[in-house]
């Protein structure tokens, strides 16, 4: 069986007949070129002729041991709606890169850790190696010249990188955010799944309330303390193997200053790339970007600057100077 699903990819986390484990797709020859893994998982599904199989999670742990893959050059954290898509979309644009943009299987996974797994439980040491093997077998060298590996994982998975970095705690980070308002604002507008997530354990976690209480809140403020929890994380752990970065400042010399944090030296042409991608929406190519800052602070309701002053405006306040300072 494991030699036999070189090429194939690992698409979910599932549990099919009370078993849990994986869903697969054999996608050898499909490049992850759209904005998110997903889209390029239901493109591939389109295609006539491409099998899927189901495995125990013992699976991955086999195969880390015979795949060809590329090692992790950066992660790419964020806080939602806030820039990250721009930024993973540049670093697809570095030639032999490999860029998974919010796996389903590992945001599942990285849950499970939030829900199923104290910190230095076995339990917790049995989800982290599963989480390494993943990523491992999703960072296989199908064409055999890939040479950089990006992950841009879901936004609660933020709030577990203490455990991430364990598992590669020399892989500089990165951490996207906005002000809380226009975040509140872009999220409640077009309400994301995280948001509305039926384990409310996750956000609970995040928010350091009650499943009961999660369910009371309205969606403004249960955003609003789920950014503030973030916020306050990066605040916590910014030093020199994570940068900073507000959605104020996204710009292709910027972008470029990520990549370099990121130990990548973009050509002519990548940067030609990356400034032509950074002229349209980040998640729908087709259309041109425009700034959305103003607009949305008009959107924000009483409700909106309420949830964001209890929440999120302090952390916001604390990370911009922890940002500001480490510029200095």
């Amino acid at each position: 069986m494991v030699e036999n699903l070189k090429g194939w990819l690992p698409v979910d986390a599932v549990v099919a007949e009370d078993r849990p484990g994986l869903s697969w797709l054999e996608m050898p020859d499909v490049p992850l070129a759209e904005p998110f893994f997903q889209e390029t998982v239901d493109r591939a599904r389109s295609q006539n002729g491409r099998r899927e199989l189901f495995t125990e999670f013992d699976t991955l742990l086999q195969l880390e041991k015979t795949l060809d893959t590329v090692p992790p050059t950066g992660f790419i954290f964020h806080a939602s709606r806030c820039g990250s898509t721009l930024v993973s979309n540049a670093c697809r644009a570095i030639t032999n890169s490999i860029v998974l943009s919010e796996p389903p299987a590992l945001d599942k996974l990285i849950a499970r850790l939030i829900t199923d797994a104290a910190a230095h439980s076995p339990r917790s040491a049995i989800y982290s190696a599963l989480i390494r093997a993943l990523v491992h077998v999703l960072a296989q060298r199908r064409n055999g010249d890939e040479r950089h590996l990006f992950i841009k994982f879901a936004c609660c998975s933020f709030s577990q990188i203490d455990r991430i970095r364990r598992i590669w705690p020399n892989v500089p980070w990165l951490f996207l955010y906005r002000d809380p308002i226009e975040t509140i604002v872009s999220n409640i507008t077009n309400v994301p799944p995280w948001l509305l997530d039926s384990d409310r354990r996750v956000l609970a976690s995040i928010t350091n309330t009650s499943t009961t209480e999660v369910a009371s809140m309205s969606l403004e403020e249960l955003c609003a303390r789920t950014i503030g929890s973030l916020y306050s994380t990066a605040d916590r752990l910014a030093n020199d193997g994570g940068m900073l970065l507000n959605y104020n400042q996204l710009s292709v010399p910027v972008i470029s200053s990520v990549l370099k944090f990121f130990n990548i030296n973009p050509s002519s042409d990548e940067l030609e790339t990356i400034t032509r991608t950074s002229c349209t929406y980040s998640k729908e190519t087709s259309r041109a970007f425009i700034a959305d800052a103003e607009t949305k602070q008009q959107q924000a309701s009483a409700l909106v600057r309420e949830a964001a002053a209890a929440w999120a405006i302090e952390p916001y306040r604390r990370l911009e100077e922890k940002r500001m300072g480490n510029h200095e």
